[in-house]
C-alpha cells in the first residue's frame, strides 16, 4: 500500500497529484486482498443499512467486507506478461570496461543488470511509470567506482522541471526516499526527500532534506558543499542523471498505468462478491417470530426445547429470505470474470475448454503492450548506461543494449507437426525445406537443413523429400 509520506501540496508537480489515485489503485490490487480490505470503504462502501446503524454499523460492515472475495486478475496478469517479456535474455549487453561491472551489480542493492531490468519493466505494468537515478555513495568511491542504479515507482517521483520545450533536459527533480530505519534496535520512520538539480554552473548536485527543509527553500540551496557534487574520477556531471521510464516514451509527462481497466474490474467484482455473499448469508438466517405466546426471556430454540402456550390465537414460524434476485448476481460477477479474462492475460485464469488459438489470439493482444513496455526499458536503461560510461570516462558509443522482442510462445507440438505434414500431403504446394525452416524459427531443430538430412542418412532412414 503506497503511504504518501510527503502530502504537502506545494511540493509535488500537479500531474503527480492527479495520478496519485490510479497509482494507488493499481498498488493495492496488485498486492492482493489484504491491502485491499485494509483500504475499507475506498473500494467497499458500507451499506446504506451499515451507515444508518449507528450501534452496530461497524461491525456488520466488517462481516460484510469478510465474507467478500478478491479475485487478484492484476496480479496474474501482470505476473504472466513479465515472464513473458523476460522468456529470453536480453539479446546484446556490450559494456566498455570502465562500467562493465554494471552488468553483474547494477542497482543500488546489488542486483544485476538483467534483474534490474526485470524491476523496472514490472514498475512500467504497474504503474505505467517508473524513474531510474545513476548514484555513487560516498562510502563506495574508489578510483575504480562506478555508479549504482536506483529505481524510483512513479509515486516516489514527487516534481520535476524541464527546460523549456518537449525534449528540453531535467534541470529538477524531487525524489521520496522516506523510509524505515532501524536505530539503537528501534525501528522509526524517516520522512526526506532528495533533490537533483544543476548548479548556477550547469553541474548536478545532489542534496537530501526534511520534507520542512525543502519546503522552506526559497530556490536552490543557497550552500553547497563539494560532497553534494557526485564525482567519479575527479568528473562532474553536466546533467541530471536520471531517466524516466513510462510505457510508450521515456518523458517526463505521466501516462495512465497500462492495466488500470482491469484494476478497476478486479474492484467491482470484488464488491459484487460483498454483495454476493452478503445476500447468501441472509438467506441462510431465518428470523423467528412468534404470535400470543407469554415468555419469561428469550425462547429456548434447538432440539429438545418448545415453547407452550394455552392461547388458541397463538402462532410461529420463521421468516426467510426468498433469495429470488441470486442468481441475476450470480451471472452478473460471472460476466464480470469472463471480461477480466479477456482484458488480463494470466495462465491460471485460462480455461480448460479455451482453444489453443483462442489463446494465441489473447496472447497477441497483449503483445503490442508488451512491445511498447520492451522497448522503452531498453531505450531508458541504454541512455543510462552512456551516461555511466561518460561518467567513468568511457566511450558511450560502446554501449550495446537490446533486449528480447519475441514473445511468441515457441515451441512445436506433435499436432502441429503432423497437420502440417498431412496438408503437404493433400497437395499444399509447401516444400520439405520450408518446413524444416518453420520448425526451426520454432525451436523444434537447431540443425540445419543439410545437416538433417546428413543426419538422416546416417541413421539409415529414407529422407521424404
Amino acid at each position: 500500500m503506497i503511504r504518501n509520506t510527503i502530502g504537502a501540496p506545494g511540493l509535488v508537480n500537479p500531474q503527480y497529484r492527479y495520478a496519485l489515485e490510479d497509482w494507488c489503485k493499481c498498488d493495492d490490487c496488485f498486492a492482493g486482498e489484504r491491502e485491499i480490505k485494509e483500504a475499507g470503504e475506498t473500494y467497499l462502501p458500507r451499506t446504506e443499512g451499515q451507515m444508518a446503524d449507528p450501534q452496530f454499523g461497524a461491525r456488520r460492515y466488517e462481516a460484510y467486507k469478510s465474507r467478500a472475495n478478491y479475485f487478484n486478475y492484476f496480479f496474474s496478469t501482470a505476473a504472466t506478461m513479465l515472464g513473458i517479456l523476460h522468456r529470453e535474455p536480453p539479446e546484446a549487453i556490450e559494456l566498455p570496461e570502465r562500467i562493465r561491472p554494471l552488468r553483474r551489480r547494477a542497482s543500488s542493492d546489488g542486483l544485476p543488470l538483467t534483474d534490474t531490468l526485470r524491476r523496472l519493466n514490472l514498475l512500467q505494468l504497474i504503474y505505467g511509470r517508473c524513474g531510474v537515478l545513476l548514484d555513487v555513495p560516498p562510502e563506495t568511491l574508489s578510483p575504480d567506482a562506478v555508479p549504482a542504479m536506483t529505481l524510483y515507482p512513479a509515486h516516489r517521483i514527487l516534481d520535476w522541471e524541464c527546460g523549456n520545450g518537449p525534449s528540453s533536459p531535467l534541470r529538477s527533480l524531487l525524489l521520496d526516499e522516506s523510509c524505515w530505519e532501524r536505530k539503537e534496535g528501534l525501528w522509526s520512520f524517516s520522512r526526506r526527500v532528495r533533490l537533483c538539480a544543476l548548479s548556477p554552473d550547469s553541474e548536478y548536485f545532489s542534496v537530501v532534506l526534511t520534507p520542512e527543509e525543502y519546503a522552506a527553500l526559497p530556490g536552490l540551496p543557497q550552500t553547497l558543499s563539494d560532497d553534494h557534487f557526485p564525482e567519479i574520477r575527479g568528473r562532474r556531471l553536466r546533467k541530471i542523471p536520471f531517466v524516466f521510464a513510462n510505457v510508450t516514451d521515456s518523458c517526463p509527462d505521466v501516462q495512465k498505468p497500462p492495466l488500470l481497466a482491469l484494476a478497476n474490474l478486479c474492484l467491482a467484482i470484488y464488491r459484487g462478491e460483498a454483495d454476493y455473499r452478503h445476500a447468501l448469508f441472509m438467506q441462510g438466517q431465518s428470523t423467528l417470530f412468534l404470535k400470543g405466546f407469554q415468555l419469561d426471556g428469550p425462547p429456548m430454540m434447538g432440539a429438545g426445547n418448545y415453547i407452550h402456550t394455552e392461547s388458541p390465537d397463538a402462532s410461529g414460524g420463521f421468516l426467510e429470505i426468498s433469495g429470488a434476485g441470486l442468481q441475476e448476481m450470480r451471472t452478473a460477477q460471472n460476466d464480470l470474470h469472463e471480461m477480466a479474462k479477456s482484458l488480463g492475460l494470466s495462465l491460471d485464469n485460462w480455461s480448460n475448454t479455451e482453444s489453443g488459438e483462442a489463446l494465441k489470439t489473447r496472447l497477441a493482444v497483449k503483445t503490442a503492450l508488451m512491445r511498447a513496455i520492451a522497448e522503452t526499458g531498453e531505450r531508458s536503461l541504454h541512455h543510462l548506461l552512456r551516461m555511466a560510461a561518460e561518467w567513468c570516462g568511457a566511450d558511450p558509443d560502446e554501449v550495446v543494449f537490446r533486449v528480447n522482442r519475441d514473445f511468441s510462445e515457441g515451441g512445436v507440438s506433435a499436432s502441429d507437426v503432423l497437420e502440417l505434414w498431412n496438408a503437404k500431403t493433400a497437395g499444399l504446394p509447401l516444400s520439405a525445406r520450408s518446413i524444416h525452416d518453420w520448425l526451426r524459427r520454432n525451436d523444434f531443430t537447431d540443425a540445419s537443413y543439410d545437416e538433417e538430412l546428413e543426419q538422416i542418412r546416417q541413421d539409415g532412414d529414407t529422407p521424404h523429400l
